[in-house]
């Protein structure tokens, strides 16, 4: 069934078939969703192989603008942005837990009291948010600013939960996002809670302003904070040699980078993704005759491989664990993902094979290395 459903989407796509435009179906054809190119997110383009971007480069990808909040995303703390004073009257701080895209704080405030229900406010500096999304939104006033409420229809706790995000000022394709949810005592019925929008809204009044001017962190940082993913990408491009032409470079995050190639010797398109994030230990999937993962180790660090096999895309990556988690739900040890997604350069009919060129994972255990030389 899965094989079937790609090979009809990229049929649909014959001609225009990049590693890029078909990540929306890979994912769902086994792909290590870690190791694609993410689709549904604003891209910033980086160094244009031909000249700057042009004007509409610029308008779809947010291009030099993007790219440069994304490095004041990265040089900022959310944790540091938060105050707990406001959260006082839900009970004391139970927990904070940074998110697995490393932009992310979460307070977990409420009474220890498994009796009392919990409250979680979680804070991101940066949610992709379009001027699509904001039309599907409902806005709203907060003092002089227009901000965005968004309801989920998959969201179970929608009657307990709110969800707002903010717009950065000239920065299309990026928001601040806050998330507030309840969550009732242990062993209870979940319930309405009337008054969660309001809770969220004055809680947004408290932070927005600091969040949003996103000061430098007031300490250092350690592993993949504040790193910059496409910082080795010269050495990349070495290493590939100049048989591989550039044809794209963009961060579709603060901290993911996508280098877009081609070989004409070998009809190939590859797509080199470098991703930092926090996690809990990666362990490899349920393997099937197309795609399959293994634990090893690169330098000394735990990681974990990915190689798939398909009809559209063959594919290698290694998730390393460069720092082990520390807090108490082992959920934020820090992860460098480096992976190779290759494809056929040109599809020139419908009947055509796709012919996916093999992927090296040799060459990926090398740009790992490359890469995570440069975050040790």
């Amino acid at each position: 069934m899965v094989d079937s459903t790609c090979s009809q989407f990229v049929k649909r796509h014959r001609g225009k078939a990049s590693i890029v435009a078909l990540a929306a179906v890979l994912s769902g054809c086994g792909m290590p969703a870690s190791l694609l190119p993410r689709n549904a997110q604003p891209t910033a383009t980086g160094e244009t192989p031909t000249g700057g971007p042009s004007a509409d480069q610029e308008k779809k990808t947010g291009g030099s603008d993007l790219t440069a909040h994304f490095a004041r995303v990265r040089a900022a703390d959310p944790c540091d942005l938060v105050p707990h004073a406001s959260l006082e009257k839900y009970g004391p701080e139970q927990l904070t837990v940074r998110g697995s895209g490393i932009t992310e704080c979460q307070y977990l405030t409420g009474y220890s009291d498994p009796a009392r229900s919990v409250y979680s406010f979680k804070i991101d500096m940066h949610a992709h948010f379009t001027e699509r999304d904001a039309r599907d939104a409902e806005s709203e006033r907060l003092g002089d600013r227009t901000i965005y409420r968004e309801e989920y229809s998959t969201d179970s706790a929608s009657h307990r939960s709110c969800h707002y995000k903010v717009p950065y000022d000239g920065v299309e394709g990026s928001a601040m996002a806050l998330d507030v949810v309840q969550t009732p005592p242990r062993g209870q019925e979940s319930r309405e809670w009337p008054q969660r929008c309001t809770a969220a809204k004055e809680y947004l009044a408290k932070v927005v302003d600091e969040v949003l001017a996103l000061p430098p962190r007031e300490g250092n940082a350690v592993g993949v904070l504040g790193k910059d993913p496409c910082a080795r990408k010269a050495a990349i491009l070495s290493t590939l040699g100049r048989a591989y032409r550039l044809t794209g470079s963009s961060y579709s995050g603060p901290y993911r980078c996508d280098l877009t190639l081609e070989n004409a010797g070998k009809g190939q398109e590859l797509t080199v993704t470098v991703a930092y994030a926090f996690h809990e230990r990666q362990k490899p999937g349920v393997p099937t005759a197309r795609i399959k993962g293994r634990r090893t180790t690169i330098d000394g660090l735990y990681a974990v491989r990915s190689t798939s096999e398909l009809d559209i895309t063959r594919s290698c990556g290694n998730a390393v664990e460069l720092r082990r988690a520390t807090n108490s739900r082992k959920n934020d040890a820090h992860y460098v993902s480096v992976g190779l997604s290759s494809a056929k350069l040109e599809v020139k009919d419908e009947d055509d094979d796709f012919g996916a060129p093999p992927v090296s994972c040799a060459l990926a255990d090398r740009l790992t290395r490359i890469v995570l030389a440069g975050v040790r």
